[in-house]
């Protein structure tokens, strides 16, 4: 009876550490792994994303690059960095960082609104809550095609891995 617990424990342990073997020969160690882990998302073996309440940091190698509204602007610019296209890189953080002002603009004339007696004052805070949004929707559209661009670049960069390697 003991003897067939011990066997047990020795068996769960190989398997234990069968897992782990195989956890970190194809999940970490793997060039194209994005594994979500709570409160941060590590990539490509290089980048981590740590997620902050109002924001995101991305670190490479352990080291500060830049901070960015959201995850998917964060994960979008990791692609980036990886595949060297720096353009569409600049781009994400200019339209983070605007989309960002236009945010906080428009909550600062909605609250000036709300708090205004004047009807002239109203008016003119209307147009220019109107400009600030219509502002804030073509940043976000811009947006969207720089992530859309980064899941294509990505797509095509692991399609580009598993053909080189012939499992396809």
């Amino acid at each position: 009876m003991a003897s067939r617990k011990l066997r047990s424990i020795k068996n769960k342990k190989k398997a234990a550490d069968a897992l782990a073997r195989l956890a970190q020969k194809h999940l970490i160690d793997n060039p194209n792994a994005i594994i979500d882990a709570g409160n941060s998302i590590s990539l490509f073996g290089e980048y981590t994303i740590v997620k902050h309440p109002e924001e995101c940091t991305v670190y490479k190698n352990r080291v500060e690059q830049v901070v960015l509204n959201n995850t998917k602007n964060a994960l979008s610019w990791c692609i980036f960095d990886k595949y060297k296209i720096h353009n569409l890189k600049h781009s994400i953080m200019e339209c983070d960082r605007q989309l960002g002002y236009r945010k906080m603009e428009i909550l600062h004339y909605v609250n000036c609104i709300k708090n205004s007696a004047d009807e002239f004052q109203k008016g003119v805070l209307f147009d220019r809550l109107y400009n600030s949004k219509s502002q804030a929707l073509r940043i976000k559209k811009q947006l969207d095609k720089c992530v859309n661009s980064a899941k294509y670049w990505q797509q095509k960069g692991f399609e580009n891995e598993t053909s080189r390697l012939g499992i396809k």
